[in-house]
């Protein structure tokens, strides 16, 4: 009764949380499409926040030990947070009509 309560989630839920969901944030940064580009921005921030977050709460319950969910988290937050940062960009170029200058992978998101 007097023990402090310890954490009983399996590290492992929330990396493969991350791994999963990284490579479609990923996917929603690299590309925004011109029709309900509001929907896609919208979805692409959830999943790339909710991929970052995850990956943190698999690094905090795995702590030093289990080094593959380390691993795995870090390749989720590492794509969830390059898709952010991709989306972002995009999102700027289209919100400045041009004066931002346009990403590098995507020649075509000149407006």
């Amino acid at each position: 009764m007097g023990a402090a309560a310890r954490d009983h989630e399996p590290a492992a839920v929330p990396a493969t949380l991350a791994v999963l969901l990284g490579p479609v944030a990923f996917f929603m940064g690299i590309i925004v499409p011109a029709a309900s580009m509001g929907k896609h921005v919208a979805l692409g921030a959830v999943f790339g926040v909710v991929c970052v977050a995850s990956g943190w709460r698999a690094l905090a319950i795995a702590r030093r030990g289990r080094r593959a969910v380390r691993v795995w988290a870090w390749i989720g937050i590492v794509l969830g947070g390059l898709g952010l940062v991709m989306l972002v960009w995009q999102l700027l170029v289209i919100v400045t009509g041009g004066a931002f200058p346009p990403p590098f992978w995507s020649p075509y998101a000149h407006r």
